[in-house]
């Protein structure tokens, strides 16, 4: 009964296991109620796409997207590694360009990665293309002419600064032989309003709304960067980029007025890898869709597509993001869906085989405590064979006696076997022990009864 009753509780296990299991994998793969995107300042790009991206997410999924507004990307960075923010916009090297400068690392201290929940890559979006600007009617010709000008290299913690700091090195320049000024975007533009300001290193896309309010007036131009392949081989995020005659302002004064060589780093999507595989996938999903691309003015993205949202990467890829850019290397299990079943199988595994032991444990010891079912025929047997040793065959009452006994043997054995199934007889070692003392008892009564019937024919002969 109690048998029967353990198995029929595995069988309800086994059935309700794939409810446990989906339930389970609905809860880990759930999609937050709310996420927030790290977007940069109003004024930058960033924070246009990520309006969009907002706006596209609310409309596909069932979560609210809230837009943070941040000083640039070291500060994006930091508040993904804290958990913080769910998205955030990078430019790549902006870590270990800044690292370097002294105010920037005591005010941005460098935190810990928690191993478990680390700054993940989901596409690079544009090319962040390098300007240095002065106004129109500036004696600044050259690069050169920069010293001992105020210069806006972009605002505390931002991608500009840390492109600008490489670029002032290259340029064999020193903060102290400028006068730097860590301005925003709108600041920069009231500054050189207000004839304050020098000159900008901006490092912006080339359709940032910042470039074309400055330069499609025509009172800015841009200065062309000299040796811009041993730029790049100093600072490795940099690639050489060149701004094509015309791209700002195509009348008098043209802007540029002759294709310009710069250099232009990559503009990243980042996230944490806790973040589920469906949202990340349907986040990578919006950003490669043509309509987003062209809708943002991403022209490379549009071109190039994966090859060029895969470049540059600098950190690990989301498995959500990898589903999209290799959907036939998709699993058949979500990662999520095994990482977060993992215990619950092993724990219900390691709960069967458990209960199974005690079981086989409890059974034994049960077998071993009660009476065995050969018990009683044994002592049965053992009483035949104290009598077989008080008979020795030499008396003339000795014959009947010793054939009652081999009959008690034979009866016993046979009612012994009727007990028992084949199988228990083949699975049963204490089965074949008994068959083994009623065969050797059977041969000491064959022996005394063959001798006692010598003995009697031995007495008619020696009468004859």
């Amino acid at each position: 009964m109690k048998r029967s009753l353990f198995k029929v509780l595995i069988v309800v296990l086994l059935i309700f296991l794939p409810v446990i299991l989906h339930q389970t994998y609905r809860w880990m793969t759930a999609l937050p109620k709310q996420i927030t995107i790290a977007a940069g300042h109003p004024e930058g790009r960033y924070h246009g796409m990520a309006v969009q991206l907002k706006a596209m997410l609310e409309q596909r999924l069932p979560v609210d997207v809230k837009i943070l507004e941040t000083k640039g990307s070291l500060e994006n960075l930091e508040l993904l590694r804290r958990g913080k923010v769910d998205l955030g916009f990078y430019q790549p090297g902006t870590e270990y360009a800044l690292a370097a400068q002294k105010a920037v690392k005591q005010a941005q201290p460098k935190l810990a990665v928690r191993p478990a929940d680390q700054v993940c890559f989901i596409a690079n979006l544009y090319s962040q293309v390098l300007h240095i600007i002065v106004p129109a009617d500036s004696d600044i010709k050259s690069v050169g002419d920069l010293k001992g000008r105020r210069v806006a290299i972009g605002d505390q913690g931002s991608g500009d600064l840390a492109a600008s700091l490489p670029l002032l090195r290259h340029l064999q320049l020193n903060l102290d032989q400028i006068e730097p000024a860590y301005l925003s975007y709108q600041e920069v533009e009231e500054q050189f309003g207000e004839k304050t300001l020098d000159a900008a290193i901006v490092t912006v896309g080339i359709e940032a709304p910042v470039l074309h309010e400055l330069l499609e007036t025509g009172n800015y131009r841009i200065l062309e960067i000299p040796f811009t392949g041993a730029l790049t081989r100093k600072a490795s995020h940099f690639s050489e980029y060149e701004i094509p005659a015309g791209m700002f302002r195509t009348q008098e004064p043209i802007v540029p007025a002759n294709n310009l060589q710069t250099v232009a780093c990559g503009a990243h999507l980042l996230t944490r890898e806790s973040l589920p595989d469906p949202l990340i996938a349907e986040v990578t999903a919006i950003i490669l869709h043509q309509n987003f691309s062209r809708q943002m003015r991403l022209n490379e993205l549009f071109a190039a597509g994966n090859e060029f949202a895969q470049d540059n990467q600098g950190f690990p890829l989301h498995s959500g993001a990898d589903h999209i850019y290799n959907p036939e290397l998709k699993p058949f299990l979500n990662s999520d869906f095994v990482e977060g079943t993992e215990g619950i199988r092993s724990f219900f595994v390691s709960m069967l085989i458990a209960a199974y032991l005690l079981f086989r444990w409890v059974q034994k010891r049960r077998s071993k405590a009660k009476e065995h079912r050969l018990d009683r025929y044994i002592r049965q047997l053992v009483d035949i064979e104290k009598k077989q040793m008080e008979v020795d065959g030499n008396n003339q009452d000795d014959g009947p006696a010793l054939q009652r006994l081999l009959d008690d043997v034979t009866n016993l054995r046979q009612g012994t076997l009727e007990q028992f199934s084949a199988h228990e007889l083949n699975e049963d070692r204490a089965t074949d022990a008994f068959l083994e003392m009623c065969h050797a008892l059977s041969d000491k009564i064959n022996a005394k009864l063959l001798g006692w019937k010598i003995d009697r024919m031995g007495e008619k002969i020696s009468k004859l």
